[in-house]
């Protein structure tokens, strides 16, 4: 089997992991169970969303590009991200974050999840070659001071 075919099946498994981890949080509910419970189902998110992480992470940063291995990461960390983001709206939405005993793992699963974005961003960039390009103009914009915030705008 190939590296790519490798990688794609480390990812297929580990997406399924973290995905089914996400929706045993979405499972757990609101209540004085859910404040015990939610601590351990947001760690168990973590290991294999920071095992996608790596196996994204390192893709991003081999010296090799190979369009269907990067299209497929995209594919798998997307509903991630997004399940994850709302989970951690939930958490905050539910005061967890304020809470000693829950906000430590929603914080790294946020810490995570932040990385997460950053590496979706890096492969999309992968895949439009003209995005490094949009994006090298707008900071040249920006550093002459040609942009304008936009709240000014409206």
């Amino acid at each position: 089997m190939s590296t790519s075919g490798i990688i794609g099946e480390e990812i297929d498994k580990q997406a399924a992991l973290a995905g089914a981890a996400l929706q045993n949080i979405s499972d757990v509910g609101a209540g004085a169970s859910a404040r015990q419970l939610l601590p351990r189902a947001a760690l168990d998110v973590l290991g294999p969303y920071s095992a996608a992480l790596y196996i994204a992470d390192r893709v991003v940063q081999s010296a090799t590009f190979n369009v269907e291995l990067v299209q497929a990461l995209h594919s798998k960390l997307l509903p991630l991200e997004r399940m994850a983001d709302e989970m951690l709206a939930a958490a905050r939405q539910l005061g967890y974050f304020d809470d000693l005993d829950t906000a430590e793992p929603f914080g790294w699963l946020e810490t995570c999840n932040e990385q997460v974005k950053d590496c979706m961003v890096a492969l999309e960039s992968m895949l439009d070659p003209q995005l490094d390009g949009l994006m090298a103009a707008a900071m040249e914009e920006h550093q002459r001071g040609e942009t304008v915030p936009l709240e000014s705008i409206g």
